[in-house]
């Protein structure tokens, strides 16, 4: 179902979800011990990517990746705010108020991925359950406006 004076996501917009919902994925992969081996660390750092995708999906000017930023931080949840302020296709969706509403995620941080093995698998199921949560969310409002196109995850 489209709602009024809904657009098609840009192909750029596409490829981010696409690749939010295959971060988070392969995440909760190598942390079910897939195969026999288990990657809480890896998990721990796709995890966080997903949600930084899926969020910057929603925003129209693409030009506000770079200032958003990567993970959920105070500045990204402050460029967020602006971007919906300017964006009314963005400010449909729910992707304001991270640090408050995903405190796993607010842990997180790009910089996982210099980590040391050895991460802590609950931490890593934690912030894999929050990704999928919030990336799920994303997803299921930007395809009932009609937005999405074929995704492949």
């Amino acid at each position: 179902m489209s709602h009024q004076g809904s657009q098609a996501l840009s192909r750029n917009a596409q490829q981010k979800v696409s690749a939010a919902l295959r971060h988070v994925r392969d995440a909760e992969h190598l942390l079910g011990c897939a195969a026999g081996y288990a990657s809480p660390e890896q998990a721990y750092h796709l995890a966080g990517i997903g949600p930084e995708c899926a969020r910057k999906a929603t925003i129209s000017d693409s030009w506000l990746d770079k200032v958003i930023g990567h993970g959920v931080t105070p500045w990204a949840d402050e460029m967020v705010e602006f971007a919906t302020a300017l964006d009314p296709m963005a400010h449909r969706y729910d992707i304001r108020d991270f640090l408050l509403r995903y405190p796993e995620l607010a842990r997180w941080s790009i910089e996982s991925r210099y980590a040391e093995t050895g991460r802590n698998a609950f931490r890593a199921a934690a912030v894999c359950r929050e990704a999928r949560e919030l990336v799920d969310a994303i997803v299921i409002a930007l395809w009932a406006d009609g937005r999405l196109g074929d995704i492949e995850d």
